[in-house]
């Protein structure tokens, strides 16, 4: 498979990174589109010494509504885009300063809730990457839309 066939959202700074990978839809069979819209997705790290990977569950509107904002961050390159999932896997704050540098504020979290392991670091990026980022969040939504009405 080649690179540009993946679906994969990554942010990359010198080694290091974060990818998240959306494989499966959990409950595609469902009776309720709440449970339509879960999204098995691989989680992969590497930040320093630390590595690692783990699967983690987001819902389409999380993919959705962190689109809505990296778009904003995209065409004026000043602002914020948070991708902020229900569960608490995966946080990610990303800080534009207007003249096409980001930085990346991550928490990671393995199982959240009752002991979890976490790691928390930063990254930072600038505006040649932004334009592949923004497209593989679209390819993301187009391979795992909303399912249904979920209000």
């Amino acid at each position: 498979m080649d690179i540009e066939d993946k679906i994969v959202f990554q942010i990359f700074d010198s080694g290091n990174f974060i990818s998240l990978e959306p494989i499966s839809y959990n409950h595609y069979n469902s009776e309720m589109d709440w449970d339509k819209n879960w999204i098995k997705t691989k989680v992969d790290i590497k930040a320093g010494n630390f590595f690692g990977n783990y699967i983690a569950e987001f819902m389409t509107v999380d993919f959705v509504n962190f689109e809505n904002q990296f778009t904003a961050l995209y065409e004026n390159l000043n602002g914020v885009a948070n991708f902020n999932d229900l569960e608490g896997y995966v946080d990610l704050e990303i800080v534009g300063d207007g003249i096409g540098h980001f930085e990346v504020s991550i928490s990671a979290s393995d199982k959240p809730g009752y002991k979890s392991s976490s790691l928390e670091f930063s990254l930072d990026f600038d505006q040649t990457q932004i334009r592949e980022m923004a497209f593989q969040l679209k390819k993301i939504i187009n391979k795992f839309p909303k399912i249904g009405n979920l209000s």
